[in-house]
């Protein structure tokens, strides 16, 4: 079984939050992707990044005031709920009604997958339990 993938998707703005989170979860054996890291200087980030989201299991997306407007984010959740893959918003500075705010509206993220980011240990707990269940 090849190792369970996450792509974290942010804003160039969130990339130290991003870093922590992806550390979470390698913390329970799944492997990250963060295009700062992984994406070599000078390489085609577009290709790498269709690629990579292909290649993953879920996507998590942290969600901020800075992020809420770039256009990659959303691009990403597109891509990824195109192939049906299960999404998880962290939100950090902003609630679900700023996404209405924002001109962006939900669009195809629902409250259930949402999250505050002080609440993403219980993400990283049920996914260990995950990874856990599948091993076994």
């Amino acid at each position: 079984m090849n190792q369970y993938k996450i792509f974290v998707s942010h804003g160039s703005h969130d990339s130290w939050i991003a870093e922590q989170i992806a550390k979470s979860i390698h913390s329970t054996g799944a492997v990250s992707f963060l295009d700062e890291k992984n994406i070599p200087k000078g390489r085609d980030f577009k290709k790498r990044i269709y690629n990579e989201i292909k290649e993953s299991d879920e996507l998590v997306v942290l969600i901020t005031p800075w992020s809420l407007k770039r256009s990659w984010i959303w691009i990403e959740i597109g891509a990824a709920w195109i192939q049906d893959m299960p999404i998880v918003a962290v939100f950090y500075g902003v609630e679900p009604k700023d996404l209405e705010d924002s001109g962006q509206g939900k669009a195809i993220l629902e409250d259930l997958n949402i999250i505050q980011l002080n609440d993403f240990d219980l993400c990283v707990k049920e996914l260990s339990d995950r990874l856990r269940e599948v091993k076994s």
